[in-house]
């Protein structure tokens, strides 16, 4: 029994890794776990049937040469050894506008009926244990204590230092600002042209994918709305309200020169909001100023004195 449950860990983890089998995250009683699909699972099987021999010690446990019965047999097994638990959708109806049901859903409710804890090419199925921790993670781990302890230190890194990181942070602020309202604005003008929105990556904003479903896919279609007059004059208003808008911020630009301007003054508001001020000037404004004082104070003196003082 120890044999065939390390057997079976391995396997598992195996399953897990890069080449592995289909995996997304899902929400299951609000904690994240992550799951596959029945039919990947004896697809990719199928395909693999190399992979029953590290695990099955025995022979006999299995049907020789049948692989729907060895897929069926494997699936239970992880179910009673606690690897896997069976899960079902949270919701049984398609979105509004949606026509199907998405084929990975984001949210799942666990099977608790123990007559249902079985293989089923139409169920999904999530794993009960964390997955093995890679390099990579340990990499990041590192990496992100380093960042730590660089951002604590950073009122003293020389100057380049510290304009180098604001730059490249405002750079990458006004990227990302810029690519959610370009993402924005292409649904928006697609919905208003052809009742349908046309999304840049769908799932950037959603907090119920991970971060890798979060880029993916690039783009998705909206199904299209019924065509009704309501629908119609609604998407006209808009498209004329945005066309009204478009208007005044044009009319109402400023030319180069004031854009130029204001955005040197925004650069140095931030340069003084953070203390971020060149040493090399501000020598020369401190030499400068103390030769002022100098003068000024000099100017004080009476004639009578400075003459007193030229004569000594």
């Amino acid at each position: 029994m120890a044999e065939q449950t390390e057997g079976l860990k391995v396997l598992t983890d195996s399953l897990r890794s890069k080449h592995g089998l289909d995996w997304r995250n899902g929400i299951v009683e609000d904690r994240r776990f992550e799951f596959f699909r029945g039919k990947d699972f004896a697809v990719y099987f199928k395909e693999h049937p190399e992979k029953f021999d590290s695990w099955i010690p025995d022979k006999t446990v299995v049907l020789p040469g049948d692989a729907d019965a060895q897929i069926k047999t494997l699936i239970e097994l992880l179910l009673r050894r606690r690897l896997i638990f069976r899960t079902d959708r949270l919701y049984k109806k398609a979105k509004p506008g949606k026509k199907r049901l998405a084929k990975w859903p984001k949210k799942l409710l666990p099977v608790r009926d123990r007559d249902l804890q079985t293989f089923s090419e139409e169920g999904f199925y999530a794993w009960a244990y964390d997955r093995p921790a890679s390099p990579y993670l340990w990499m990041f781990s590192v990496l992100i204590a380093v960042v730590v302890v660089g951002a604590c230190m950073f009122p003293l890194a020389p100057y380049k230092v510290k304009l180098v990181v604001v730059y490249l942070s405002m750079g990458l602020l006004m990227t990302l600002m810029g690519a959610l309202l370009l993402r924005g604005a292409v649904a928006g003008a697609t919905w208003m042209a052809f009742g349908r929105s046309f999304w840049l990556l769908p799932n950037v904003l959603s907090e119920e994918v991970g971060f890798k479903e979060a880029f993916w896919p690039l783009y998705e279609m909206d199904d299209a709305e019924p065509i009704t007059l309501t629908n119609i004059a609604l998407r006209a208003s808009f498209a004329l309200l945005a066309a009204g808008v478009s208007w005044l911020l044009y009319a109402n630009s400023p030319d180069k020169g004031q854009v130029g301007d204001g955005a040197r003054k925004a650069r140095d508001s931030i340069l003084d909001m953070l203390n971020l001020h060149d040493p090399a000037q501000l020598k020369l404004g401190n030499e400068s100023g103390n030769q002022t004082n100098k003068g000024s104070a000099s100017s004080r003196i009476r004639p009578d004195l400075q003459d007193i003082n030229y004569r000594m």
